[in-house]
């Protein structure tokens, strides 16, 4: 700009007749099409009063290059910039080799040479095509307007307008009284964006083919001015198809041209793209997961280029010396490179803030973030909502089921659903009551629960307390078989409800972002929803004190405070989850590998459970987090009412809570003050559970046909030869004979065949 500023102004009287032509073409074109009389009148009144207004190129400044964005933690540690990676390194023309430039200007404006800034015969021609399609579908700019929309004028003027594009080849008409061609050319060259972040010709070399510009081939000259038109579309990288048919039309204008010679066009068109990256390596950065997921954040927001080039300051909630704590607490109990991964979330439960959050193992071998990208099944985590549904609707915790054998239950809609334990684990009480179910986690009593309350409740019940994730409703849910499984981040908002009492807060995880100069551009906002009765919430937080007391999360127990939690492990064990709360902050960890659904085997000689690796992450995590946060009880709420299902025993006439054979039409709900209710259960009678019948030894038609009339239909037989009985003939069952046992058991028989 110092050379144009330096000039006095010059007279403009040939600039003004040249725009004054093109605007009278323009509207006569308008009116050849339309045949509207007095068009030329109108043409020339409109041309007369643009020419006043038309640009000075002196009343403009080159745009300033990309700001630097900037990320900081809670304590106002600085930990990730954001910059529009513009590997700019200028070259002289002489640098450039002769074909890349003539590729460039084949392409992208073939009568350089002979136009003053801009070209009337492309105007024309592209205001033909775009008049006949209806709309804009090709450009007339040439490389010294490219230049002044890059440079000169600011993005926000880039608006695709006829008279944005007079005004625009004013200023390049300036610009060339000013400037050399080879000057343009230069300039230009050295600051088109080609993708990849690369800015100019030779960070484009480096990018696609780690080669400095000169050394660049024929055919990779017209690859990177291929790219022009759209550096997304033509990029050898993400469309090596369309990149390799645009170089052929590079190719192929350069042949019309004179550019190049028949041979040198069969030469280049027979050649394959062949790129390579550049080697970087790259410097660990910190909390790489959590940046990233805050960089997505804004992008979906703000858009790629303000994100990168907008110079903001955006303060989150992470906070650094957590972090460090759930880094090292994974990498303590999961030490050798063969194990598993493991993704931790933790966030303060009071407002949602994410306080810490490790996706994987190492951000530079795999960017996918498994604490909020992967969605892996839950297991028995869900059981917590199945007793918030049951909380919610009345259901006493206290009620007792069988915990039992295997169960099957004929689900419209859906394929039968069989339920038994881990590991098919038995009790030696045929009563259990739903505390108990949580604290060992006990699938065939959750079953249950959830065919009572139903697996729409569990699952809507889910959502409201923040889990994202679709859910068609069927029971399995409750014990964690989804379709789609959950990721941590959701888990950890969930369980983060229930500590704050039922109070459900979004993860956070922009605090506040303000413009390079101070300006406040957002700030966080609360915003939260009641989702479950504060003292339903408390009564859950009691139940998951004793998850962590004398069930399957003693590992995870904190010496110095109350918590609570909940294992969870798929059947398989290719997940393992374990997610727990103090008052003050949440934390979810989940355990698995990140590419398949693959079972774990003992980990340092351990059997991979919830309660187990995961649980040792969340204790030597949570140690370390929570050393300069208050311990503190959890507090009962001061509405302390609950809805609750009554019946009346039938033999004091006292109020008592139902059993789960007591018929509906004899349950009534009703209030109580937290601790008042009643929690003894209607009893049981004998006569309320079937005998199942003794069916061995006899032929199994007639065995299937005994258990069928009592109502036993969940019956699978299993082939087993056995010599001492007739072919066809029943051996053994289980359960035995002559004992209670519900309609819902399946039933096992062995068959010899």
């Amino acid at each position: 700009m110092s050379r144009i500023r330096k000039k006095h102004k010059r007279n403009n009287t040939a600039l003004k007749i040249t725009i004054f032509l093109i605007i009278i073409f323009i509207f006569s074109s308008i009116g050849i099409f339309s045949m509207v009389g007095g068009t030329i009148f109108t043409a020339t009144a409109a041309a007369a009063s643009f020419i006043s207004d038309l640009p000075s190129i002196e009343d403009y400044s080159p745009t300033q290059s990309a700001l630097t964005s900037r990320i900081y933690a809670a304590d106002g540690t600085l930990i990730a910039t954001f910059h529009g990676e513009e590997n700019r390194e200028l070259v002289p023309l002489e640098q450039i080799p002769k074909n890349l430039i003539n590729a460039v200007i084949s392409i992208e404006d073939e009568r350089f040479y002979r136009h003053t800034g801009f070209d009337l015969e492309g105007i024309a021609r592209a205001f033909l095509i775009n008049l006949q399609s209806g709309e804009i579908v090709e450009g007339a700019s040439t490389i010294t307007q490219q230049v002044i929309t890059s440079i000169y004028i600011p993005e926000g003027k880039k608006i695709v307008t006829y008279d944005r594009k007079v005004k625009e080849a004013a200023l390049a008409y300036q610009l060339e009284k000013f400037y050399t061609k080879k000057e343009i050319l230069e300039m230009y060259l050295n600051t088109i964006y080609l993708g990849e972040g690369a800015y100019g010709v030779q960070a484009a070399a480096k990018t696609y083919f780690n080669k400095d510009v000169e050394y660049l081939s024929l055919s990779e000259c017209a690859t990177i001015a291929g790219l022009i038109q759209s550096p997304i579309h033509y990029s050898p990288y993400l469309n090596k198809k369309a990149a390799l048919e645009r170089r052929n039309i590079v190719l192929g204008k350069m042949l019309e041209l004179g550019y190049i010679d028949e041979d040198d066009y069969e030469n280049a068109i027979r050649q394959q793209i062949i790129t390579q990256r550049p080697f970087v390596a790259e410097e660990k950065s910190f909390a790489p997961y959590f940046v990233e997921y805050v960089k997505q954040i804004l992008i979906k927001k703000y858009g790629v280029t303000r994100v990168f080039e907008g110079g903001f300051n955006i303060y989150t909630t992470l906070e650094p010396d957590m972090q460090v704590a759930a880094e090292d607490a994974i990498k303590q109990v999961l030490y050798d490179p063969e194990d598993p991964a493991a993704s931790l979330v933790a966030m303060d439960p009071r407002n949602g803030f994410i306080k810490a959050m490790v996706g994987g193992k190492d951000f530079g071998d795999m960017k996918f973030n498994l604490a909020t990208q992967a969605k892996r099944q839950p297991g028995s985590t869900f059981k917590v909502f199945a007793l918030a549904a049951a909380l919610e609707q009345g259901v006493s915790p206290y009620m007792t089921f069988n915990p039992n054998g295997t169960l099957l239950y004929d689900i419209v809609g859906s394929q039968p659903w069989e339920v038994s334990n881990y590991k098919n684990a038995s009790f030696d009480t045929n009563e259990m009551t739903v505390i108990d179910g949580t604290v060992r986690s006990v699938n065939v009593v959750y079953a249950q629960l959830i065919m009572r309350v139903g697996g729409y409740s569990v699952s809507k019940i889910a959502n409201d307390m923040g889990i994202e994730t679709p859910m068609e409703g069927y029971p399995a849910i409750g014990l964690g078989g989804l379709t789609t499984g959950v990721s941590p981040l959701e888990v950890c908002t969930a369980f983060s409800t229930i500590a704050n009492y039922g109070v459900r807060h979004d993860p956070v995880a922009i605090f506040k972002i303000t413009d390079k100069d101070g300006r406040l551009i957002e700030e966080y906002k609360e915003e939260s929803n009641q989702v479950l009765k504060p003292i339903n919430a408390y009564r859950m937080i009691e139940i998951m004190q004793q998850v962590m007391l004398r069930g399957t999360g003693t590992k995870a127990r904190l010496d110095d405070r109350p918590c609570a939690g909940k294992t969870g492990t798929t059947q398989e064990v290719e997940n393992a989850w374990f997610t727990g709360f103090t008052t003050n902050l949440c934390a979810s960890v989940w355990m698995g590998y990140p590419e398949i659904n693959k079972k774990m085997g003992p980990i340092h000689d351990m059997v991979v459970v919830g309660g187990a690796h995961p649980a040792m992450i969340w204790k030597l995590f949570m140690e370390r987090a929570t050393i300069n946060l208050p311990a503190e009880d959890f507090k009962r709420p001061e509405d302390t009412v609950i809805d609750l299902q009554v019946t009346t025993n039938p033999e004091t006439g006292e109020l008592c809570i139902p059993n789960r054979f007591t018929p509906f039409d004899q349950i009534s709900l009703m209030e109580f003050r937290y601790g008042s209710e009643p929690t003894v259960q209607a009893p049981i009678y004998p006569e309320d559970i079937p005998i199942l019948p003794n069916v061995t030894l006899m032929p199994v038609s007639e065995a299937n046909n005994i258990l069928y009339q009592l109502g036993y239909i969940n019956v699978e037989y299993i082939n087993e030869r056995y010599g001492e009985v007739p072919s066809g003939y029943t051996i053994r069952q289980d359960p035995p004979g002559d004992l209670p046992v519900e309609r819902i058991r399946k039933i096992k028989v062995w068959v010899n065949p």
